[in-house]
């Protein structure tokens, strides 16, 4: 009987490790585009079934081999980190030598109807914490020193700022309508905002 109820346990663990493995497969973002150690800028993660790519946005930095054990990641044999869920498409990444937990947002399709011309032609009006910022994707002259451009990767849509020519910061658009824009993915407050058109 205990062999029968070892067994058990142990295609329990092996399933449970797999269908871990599976829910961390697509891409991800680190909420916030916080940076560390060897991943600079804004760190894009793909998980595919065994192997992690790297990326400074949508610049390709690094791959390497993977696989996870109980909740943890590793590389090489080496534990890299602890993780765990907190929600299907929130994922938490924390260890010693990091200061505080990160948090990686998943990437999902955007919804829209709107072609992305379409969507360039459209002002909006974000407002966060007290203040307003308009987004305009068209809009760059020289004289001014925060541009907002519209990217893609894969299928999902971006609102990509850039400062003096750097990007600064990335945030998935969930949705995009003539009316709004439905953003994801922050690392405080809210987790989703919506920008409204300007008239």
């Amino acid at each position: 009987m205990k062999i029968i109820v070892r067994c058990f346990v142990l295609v329990a663990l092996l399933l449970s490790t797999s269908i871990t493995a599976q829910e961390l497969e697509g891409k991800w973002i680190i909420s916030g585009n916080k940076s560390f150690g060897a991943f600079p800028g804004i760190h894009l993660m793909q998980v595919s079934e065994d192997s992690l790519l790297h990326y400074n946005f949508d610049q390709f930095i690094t791959k390497t081999s993977y696989k996870t054990e109980n909740n943890k990641l590793k590389i090489d044999t080496l534990a890299f980190a602890d993780f765990s869920f907190k929600n299907p498409n929130r994922l938490s990444i924390y260890s010693e030598r990091l200061e505080n937990p990160i948090d990686y947002i998943r990437l999902v399709p955007t919804k829209t109807k709107l072609s992305g011309e379409e969507i360039k032609q459209i002002k909006y009006n974000l407002e966060r914490a007290g203040r307003n910022f308009e987004i305009d994707f068209q809009n760059h002259p020289d004289n001014k020193i925060v541009h907002s451009f519209l990217k893609k990767i894969d299928q999902t849509y971006f609102l990509v700022i850039y400062r003096h020519g750097n990007i600064i910061t990335a945030v998935p658009l969930e949705e995009i309508t003539e009316d709004n824009l439905f953003l994801y993915g922050f690392p405080n407050g809210p987790n989703k905002l919506v920008a409204t058109a300007i008239e």
